[in-house]
C-alpha cells in the first residue's frame, strides 16, 4: 500500500514527463514546485494549507487543497481477453490515508527558499510552522527511470529538469524537508 502512494506520488511530482507510447520523448516537462505530504492521523483535519515560498527571486503565495488518498482497489480490465484476475488500474475508495497536494511554484530555482506553511485561521488543526527547503532537480527520462530521477546534489541540470522538493505535515503539526 505504501510503495503505490509513493509511484502515485512520484508520478504526480514527476508532472507528464514521461515517454510517449512510441516511448520516444513526451516534449513535457515536470512541474516546478513541492509535493505536500500530510501524515494520515490528521489528514482528515487538513484539507487547506497557505504557503508562502520566499527565495532570491521574491516572495511567491498560494493557497494550496490537500487530499485525503484512501485504500485503493484494483479495477478490472475492460476487455474480456484479460486474465480473469487481471487488474489494469487502480481506484481510490474512501477510507483513512495520508493527505496529499500540490503547490506549483513558477519562479523555484534549485536554491535554497523558505517555505511558511500555516492553515486559515479556525483550521481544526492549526499549523505554523517554517522551513527552510533545498529543491532538487527532477528530470525528464533519465535512463533507469523514465521521467522522475532526481538529480542528488539539486545543483547539475539535464535538459527539461525543473526544480522540486516534498514537504510533509507530521502528526504533532510540524513542518519538514521530506526525500
Amino acid at each position: 500500500m505504501r510503495l503505490l502512494l509513493v509511484a502515485v506520488a512520484v508520478l504526480a511530482l514527476g508532472g507528464c514527463a514521461g515517454p510517449g507510447a512510441d516511448g520516444q520523448s513526451s516534449g513535457t516537462a515536470p512541474l516546478r514546485g513541492f509535493g505536500v505530504e500530510v501524515d494520515q492521523a490528521v489528514a482528515p483535519l487538513v484539507t487547506t494549507v497557505h504557503l508562502t515560498t520566499c527565495g532570491s527571486w521574491g516572495c511567491y503565495e498560494q493557497d494550496v487543497p490537500l487530499f485525503v488518498s484512501g485504500p485503493t482497489s484494483a479495477l478490472p480490465c475492460p476487455s474480456r481477453s484479460a486474465e480473469p484476475d487481471a487488474a489494469c488500474g487502480i481506484a481510490r475508495v474512501p477510507g483513512p490515508g495520508p493527505g496529499y497536494g500540490y503547490a506549483p511554484v513558477p519562479a523555484l530555482t534549485v536554491d535554497d527558499v523558505t517555505v511558511t506553511v500555516t492553515t486559515p485561521s479556525g483550521a481544526p488543526f492549526p499549523v505554523n510552522a517554517k522551513v527552510v527547503v533545498h529543491p532538487s532537480t527532477v528530470c525528464p527520462d533519465a535512463p533507469g527511470r523514465p521521467g522522475h530521477a532526481t538529480v542528488p546534489d539539486a545543483r547539475p541540470s539535464c535538459p527539461g529538469g525543473a526544480p522540486q522538493a516534498r514537504l510533509r505535515i507530521a502528526a504533532d503539526g510540524t513542518v519538514s524537508q521530506s526525500s
